[in-house]
């Protein structure tokens, strides 16, 4: 609004006779040149938080939903735990929820619009989380409290899934090119805010229900003492998991309220005069940049294909003389939804032009930007380096109350005086300090340090300090295990912070940037669900790596070997630094400034043009 300001007409009075290519000029340089949208941060992250708490409360529900229905699959210390294969399918199943809802609604949003589909992931997610809740064995064992315990977890799964495509992509469309990144590193802070809560929540539920819980043996005894015991457990883990319910209602009643993205109007239904009725509820007047005094809209560059690129200014002010008087009847009428004004079809313009409208998503135009422009190598970065990462990611983190024991149980002290409620306490207390912790430290730190440095150099230093963190504690696990055992924490608190101080954020952020509009939210769905089939394939390899014939040798010789896993993690850390640095873009200029989505949006052809230029004139 208030865009006299910068010598342009306040187009939100509805000034029906600006012809539509300023007004798309003036829409993203409003967008762009806006202050911190810290609403849409909220409305995003909320929802986010509620995905995490729901991912990662399985975490600290586990043991005790082992106590209630394994009471007899116990491991050494006489304790009770999933059996393998039920905890195996169960993260399995979630994880395989989440690709699914990772592609199928990144694709919907591109096809049908993402304010339809901003909402409705957390209805799934509610409504799997009240199912979960409601699972039992039946009357008299009549029923396998396994199969539904899996059958609404990948419930849940689609609806988690479906909020990584959905809030990255939404964030970075209504975000100001100055603030972008750092939008979505508070969008993705919501992650392990969400851990925390699981296990701060979690704690305070065992607490609560000390008095019903507390038995000197390591499972529920058999008696009236044991049937209050098991009752006692089985309320905690349903009231843990239901308390994700109440931040995804209060998320759901901001999401469905939230207006269509700007530029999925803009590129997508082509309907640029409604644009500014969001434009003048989300933006207020664009802010003067602080270093050069103006804005800079895009940067000046050399031909693609033989255009010339350096028609575009660097500075984003529009004068009220640069109306074009030639612009044909047709343009100053508001466009249809799916009808490209006529004016443009024969105006040849670059990519990176903030007049270009880009052509509407078909199988042609994909094979043409993704295979012919090459920007296949993007997509194949984005999607092996976000697998790469939650392989370890997920490794650790799915399996963390078997690596919090490991760490912290003395295998040698006498363990049958634990009772019931010592260890699920201790298991809601350690995983809080050796996971939650160091995330919402690693969380916060990036949200300052984005500011200065790009996402993909971030995303390479994050890569190579966890292949050292990993090498190094995996190497030393088991002499730390028998001699030094707060070095085992020190170094895992230290990759939690390198996880969300690196990569698990920046994985997030790049391919909700470096993708056109019309493709934006599917790209991301499929590097996202790249993610997380890295996340299946180490859970299937933890399950075979640690496979007996028992519970109690398990548990031993994974105790002893876990060193091993971390090795291989650490391969994969190295893996995902070399596919950063060749196949994942940089999305800020040569001075440390964000690229505009539009400049992004032109791929990799624009973006090496870009590069040669600078070059050249370092030369």
């Amino acid at each position: 609004m208030r865009g006299h300001h910068l010598g342009v007409e306040d187009l939100t009075r509805g000034d029906e006779g600006v012809p539509a290519t300023k007004r798309r000029r003036w829409a993203l340089q409003t967008i762009d040149s806006a202050p911190f949208q810290a609403w849409v941060v909220v409305v995003a992250g909320i929802g986010f938080l509620t995905d995490s708490f729901a991912l990662f409360c399985l975490n600290v529900v586990t043991p005790m939903i082992g106590y209630v229905y394994w009471p007899h699959n116990v491991d050494s210390d006489g304790t009770p735990q999933l059996p393998s294969s039920v905890k195996t399918a169960l993260m399995c199943s979630t994880l395989a929820g989440t690709m699914i809802g990772q592609i199928a609604f990144g694709v919907a949003a591109d096809q049908l619009g993402r304010r339809k589909m901003y909402g409705l992931e957390l209805v799934i997610v509610i409504a799997g989380t009240f199912l979960m809740i409601m699972s039992s064995n039946g009357e008299k064992n009549s029923m396998a409290v396994g199969g539904w315990l899996i059958a609404w977890r990948t419930i849940m799964g689609l609806g988690i899934g479906a909020d990584y495509p959905l809030s990255a992509v939404i964030t970075a469309e209504f975000a100001p090119r100055k603030h972008r990144a750092r939008m979505l590193s508070w969008v993705f802070f919501a992650q392990p805010i969400g851990q925390l809560l699981a296990n701060v929540l979690s704690l305070a539920a065992v607490e609560g229900f000390k008095s019903e819980i507390t038995s000197v043996y390591p499972a529920c005894p058999a008696g009236d003492e044991g049937l209050q015991c098991f009752k006692a457990i089985d309320r905690l883990w349903r009231t843990v998991v239901g308390i994700g319910m109440i931040p995804a209602m209060i998320a759901l009643a901001f999401r469905f309220t939230i207006p269509e993205s700007p530029r999925y109007k803009l590129d997508i239904l082509r309907n640029v005069h409604t644009v500014f009725e969001d434009t003048k509820d989300f933006f207020g007047a664009p802010e003067v940049d602080s270093e050069g005094g103006e804005l800079e809209m895009l940067p000046t560059t050399p031909t693609v294909d033989g255009q010339d690129l350096s028609r575009v200014s660097t500075s984003s002010e529009i004068a009220p003389e640069e109306v074009v008087g030639s612009d044909s009847e047709s343009e100053r009428r508001p466009s249809s939804v799916h009808q490209r004004p006529t004016s443009y079809q024969h105006v040849h313009l670059p990519p990176n032009d903030p007049n270009y409208v880009p052509p509407l998503a078909s199988w042609a135009d994909a094979k043409d930007f993704f295979i012919a422009q090459g920007n296949w190598q993007y997509l194949l970065g984005t999607s092996l380096s976000w697998l790469f990462l939650d392989f370890a990611f997920y490794g650790l983190g799915l399996s963390s109350p078997e690596i919090v024991r490991h760490i912290w149980q003395n295998p040698d002290s006498d363990n049958a005086a634990s009772s019931v409620f010592d260890s699920l306490r201790d298991n809601s207390l350690h995983t809080l300090i050796m996971v939650s912790i160091g995330a919402v430290i690693g969380g916060a730190a990036m949200i300052k340090v984005i500011r200065y440095a790009s996402p993909k150099v971030i995303q390479f230093w994050g890569f190579l300090v966890l292949f050292l963190l990993f090498i190094v504690t995996g190497s030393a696990w088991t002499k730390l295990l028998d001699s030094s055992r707060s070095g085992l924490i020190v170094l895992y608190v230290l990759s939690q912070i390198a996880f969300n101080l690196g990569p698990n954020v920046t994985t997030f952020i790049i391919p909700a940037e470096i993708f056109p509009t019309r493709y934006r939210c599917t790209a991301h769905g499929i590097a996202a669900a790249a993610g997380k089939l890295g996340s299946w394939l180490v859970q299937v390899f933890l399950a075979y790596a640690f496979k007996s014939n028992s519970q109690e040798e398990r548990y031993d010789w994974e105790r002893q070997n876990f060193g091993h896993v971390l090795q291989v993690m650490s391969a994969f850390m190295v893996a995902g630094a070399v596919v950063t640095y060749f196949l994942v873009p940089e999305t800020r200029d040569h001075d440390g400034k964000s690229r505009t989505l539009e400049v992004l949006a032109g791929g990799k052809r624009v973006l090496d043009e870009l590069n040669k230029q600078r070059a050249q004139e370092q030369d």
